[in-house]
């Protein structure tokens, strides 16, 4: 999680770079290469960002209670390990 929140952080300042023309006079081909550079960083950001949401979601529904059959399954495998203990 820290390591997509890094990326999310460059990409923040990779953007910020690229929205505004450079104060000198910008080719054709520069600023259209700047858009594109533009549009590849914030589709980037934008999949970083849903790949964290979706981890969130993940590790919060992780953390829930597994419910009855999930609780029966723990308890037969903590009986299973007691019984390789013997």
């Amino acid at each position: 999680m820290e390591r997509v929140l890094g990326l999310v952080r460059e990409c923040c300042l990779v953007l910020r770079s690229l929205e505004h023309p450079p104060k000198t006079s910008e080719s054709t081909s520069a600023e259209a290469e700047r858009i594109l550079y533009f549009t590849l960083t914030s589709a980037i950001d934008a999949g970083l960002i849903k790949t964290m949401e979706d981890a969130v979601q993940v590790l919060r529904h992780a953390s829930q209670p597994l419910g009855p059959m999930g609780a029966e399954w723990l308890e037969r495998q903590e009986q299973k390990l007691k019984r390789e203990d013997r």
